[in-house]
């Protein structure tokens, strides 16, 4: 299972928060990746973005053979 990060902003602070944040709810430490390119994402992974103040976590639930990628929000966990 791949969990990608994509925070979308430079601020270490908050990159840092949020990681601690999703392995107090369980996420694996090696498993999670600042990552923005959703065509890696295959079916169970996890792509969670920043939502100030929220981290959004979605479900990949779909890759079309053309390569799309199809998510649904499943949480929101607050840093």
């Amino acid at each position: 299972m791949k969990v990608f990060l994509a925070p979308n902003t430079s601020d270490e602070e908050i990159t840092t928060r949020a990681r601690k944040k999703l392995i107090e709810n369980g996420f694996n430490e090696e498993d999670i990746q600042i990552n923005y390119n959703t065509q890696e994402l295959e079916i169970g992974d996890f792509f969670i973005s920043y939502d100030p103040p929220d981290l959004v976590i979605r479900n990949v639930y779909d890759k079309t053979r053309n390569g799309v990628v199809k998510m649904k929000s499943s949480s929101m966990i607050k840093i």
